[in-house]
């Protein structure tokens, strides 16, 4: 499932633009994405949400929706939008399942049996606010994914650039490459 952010022009929302002010036309089509965005989990159970990517800030992709299955919504950042978007459909349907994903637990139900991806706590981040606009306040995991050799950013020969997928949370105690974490497998 794919939802874009910026609706196709409208030329009637140019022409509202023109005649009553930018604030209001923006308005408009704000009320207009939520609403997309609105039958996107109504259809589905959730939305992928997609941002970033400007120097500096990487690339993320974010849920939608998860709130409503008593589950954390998820953050996954530094990968192209259709890896992340591929990532977090497939928590979505094992959430849908009955599947509970928590701080600290590290998976291979997501990905193949030597490349685990972890959830970390987030605090708070401001990428997740749309999620709060439909729920209220929220709780959400980063989905930690691994480089091209099995191996997690914290871990001794992790491939990928530093910054390339930040940490949004606190290391739990018992990671891999730290010990044994509980596992959901």
């Amino acid at each position: 499932m794919r939802f874009r952010r910026k609706p196709k022009p409208d030329p009637a929302a140019s022409a509202l633009a023109d005649d009553a002010g930018t604030d209001e036309a923006q308005d408009q089509v704000a009320e207009q994405v939520r609403r997309d965005l609105q039958r996107v989990i109504d259809r589905f159970g959730w939305a992928v949400l997609h941002g970033g990517g400007n120097p500096g800030d990487p690339r993320y992709s974010t849920t939608v929706g998860l709130t409503a299955f008593g589950h954390p919504e998820v953050i996954v950042l530094g990968l192209p939008f259709e890896a992340g978007e591929k990532y977090l459909n497939l928590v979505g349907e094992a959430v849908r399942g009955g599947a509970r994903f928590t701080p600290g637990v590290t998976t291979t139900a997501l990905t193949d049996e030597t490349s685990p991806v972890v959830f970390l706590q987030v605090d708070d981040d401001p990428r997740t606010s749309v999620a709060e606009q439909f729920h209220g306040s929220i709780e959400v995991l980063q989905l930690v994914w691994p480089d091209s050799t099995g191996k997690l950013p914290w871990e001794e020969g992790h491939r990928n650039p530093p910054g390339s997928q930040p940490l949004l949370g606190a290391l739990p105690t018992g990671l891999p490459g730290a010990g044994d974490p509980p596992s959901a497998d």
